[in-house]
């Protein structure tokens, strides 16, 4: 897709040429760029939120897949029956793969940008799939997992930040839920393929799920080439052509008080030339970045992959159920989990984030008490059924809370928290301690099953409990808050708890078709650092050519 240069001569023939003032000095925009292959903004959005889901689904998919094929007979009998420690490193080796794809995204994030940034990660992922999939050893299968880790960490540290940065503020909690039901709904896939291949006895049983994830590596390489480049993105590169172009495409509505707003925060956050050093000083910056890894930690020791990893392992070792029923339960929750997923798209946006942690956090506690105490009984009376049973409603019952808001505020948190300059960082290093974490919940899962067996639904359990206070005393509220409002609200309230603090949105804004826009104001000690970065003359070589040209290809 490519955008015509607009000459003096087209204000005569009918075209709507948009005009401005910009820094105090006159411009003539380009005109509203085609949408070639998404006729209207709504179509554009939807595509959008299809492909950053679709990578949210195969980070689903691998979730559920190994939980479903390691009980499986043909796969214990190849790879001669492993111990339950080399289990959990075969399936736990692809969270630290993330890790490292999480970590990568730190260093070349910002140079890359989010669609080049998601097509690199894809292509590695695909490479480990494939390396899955024709492994003849358990070694191959290592590696695989592995590098496919690095492509999924990569991708999951990008996609969220491209889905929110592309989204209207008053629909990025929606945005990102979005992504959670597909992910979920990718968790739901796996259940039904490994079910649907548990009755083979053949390595079909194992290999055609692994290999099925081409699907969405192809849907994910074919989609990102055809969308736009996150417009904060490249207004931080000073593209602002494109940045212009690409909000035009983006709002069915004039996009120039959106684009104002969004420059004059990035100038004020450029000139204060953020760095490591600044970030990890313990200042503002450090705070922000913190609190998005303090929630991915705490969603990994909420104990979800404990289940979501495991499922049919701990319905079929710890609960008691024949292995055919545990993977029928495990498929049954999958789907209620997609669904309860996809519902809280209803309220995300109109509850706090604050609330739906502490009342979900404190609902997983007793669910996972609950899971302990069956557990418990039912080693007690290996005969009696109605322990299992109560263990298997109280699993439900954690699914159903931790769908209500931590599925999906954590991945959105450090997104919405961070400053454009640190945004990519700080969803890098969220989301490396999400992986880390993942590791060591999926490492230490089956020798927990093994050797402690109720108590280790009573640690999550504990650990769930202290997330309601964690949350109350650190969590800063961000429902209903533009990126550059957000800002603002750090800059007023600089102490650390905030259970005192002020969280409502209240205060001035302005609104085009709906849409709220609350205005920037810069600090006044950083009005000369933004005058001293306004682009002249002496820094056009700095500027790409594309911007020059107020041209843009989304095929790259």
């Amino acid at each position: 897709m490519s955008y015509r240069q607009v000459s003096d001569a087209d204000e005569d023939d009918g075209t709507i040429v948009e005009t401005s003032q910009a820094g105090g000095l006159p411009y003539a925009a380009a005109r509203v760029p085609e949408r070639r292959f998404f006729r209207t903004s709504q179509s554009l959005h939807t595509a959008i939120s299809v492909t950053a889901g679709t990578v949210m689904a195969l980070f689903g998919y691998e979730q559920g897949v190994f939980g479903g094929i390691i009980i499986g007979k043909d796969f214990l009998e190849y790879f001669n029956d492993p111990s339950p420690g080399l289990q959990g490193f075969v399936v736990s080796v692809y969270d630290l793969g993330c890790f490292a794809g999480a970590i990568l995204t730190l260093f070349v994030g910002e140079r890359l940008g989010r669609k080049r940034m998601l097509l690199v990660f894809t292509v590695v992922m695909g490479l480990g799939i494939i390396g899955q999939t024709a492994s003849q050893n358990m070694t191959q299968m290592v590696y695989g997992r592995f590098i496919a880790g690095i492509g999924n960490g990569g991708n999951t540290a990008t996609a969220p930040v491209w889905h929110v940065e592309t989204s209207h503020q008053s629909a990025k909690g929606k945005a990102v839920v979005k992504e959670m039901a597909v992910n979920v709904l990718g968790f739901v896939i796996s259940n039904i393929i490994t079910l649907a291949f548990s009755g083979l006895m053949t390595e079909a049983q194992w290999r055609f799920p692994l290999g099925i994830q081409l699907i969405f590596v192809a849907i994910i390489l074919v989609m990102v080439p055809l969308l736009p480049e996150s417009p904060r993105w490249l207004l931080a590169r000073r593209r602002d052509d494109e940045a212009r172009q690409v909000l035009s495409m983006l709002n069915d509505h004039d996009a120039e008080e959106e684009f104002e707003q969004i420059q004059s925060s990035v100038k004020a956050e450029q000139a204060a030339q953020g760095s490591w050093s600044q970030l990890l000083k313990g200042g503002i910056a450090t705070r922000r970045v913190v609190l998005g890894m303090i929630l991915q930690i705490a969603q990994q020791l909420s104990g979800i992959n404990v289940l979501a990893y495991y499922l049919p392992v701990v319905l079929h070792r710890s609960v008691g159920l024949p292995q055919l029923t545990a993977r029928l339960v495990a498929t049954g929750n999958a789907v209620s989990f997609w669904l309860t997923t996809s519902a809280s798209i209803l309220f995300v946006d109109r509850v706090g984030r604050r609330p739906l942690l502490m009342v979900g956090a404190g609902v997983m506690a007793v669910a996972f008490l609950g899971v302990s105490i069956g557990v418990g009984a039912g080693f007690a009376s290996p005969g009696n059924h109605a322990p299992g049973i109560a263990a298997t409603v109280f699993i439900w019952l954690y699914f159903t809370a931790f769908s209500s808001g931590w599925i999906s505020v954590p991945w959105l948190y450090p997104a919405e928290v961070n400053s454009l300059k640190f945004r990519t960082k700080g969803a890098a290093l969220a989301t490396a301690c999400d992986w880390l974490f993942n590791y060591v919940v999926v490492q230490t899962t089956p020798p927990g099953i093994e050797h402690l067996k109720w108590g280790l639904y009573l640690i999550y359990s504990v650990l769930n409990a202290v997330f309601v206070p964690l949350v109350y005393y650190l969590v800063v509220e961000t429902q209903g808050r533009s990126l550059e409002s957000t800002d603002q609200w750090f800059l007023r309230n600089t102490a650390w708890l905030v259970h005192k603090a002020d969280h409502s949105n209240a205060g001035p804004s302005s609104i085009a078709d709906g849409i709220h826009l609350d205005p920037v104001q810069t600090p006044e000690d950083h009005e000369a650092m933004m005058t001293a970065f306004e682009v002249g003359d002496d820094d056009a070589s700095e500027v790409s050519a594309a911007s020059r040209r107020s041209s843009y290809s989304f095929v790259d």
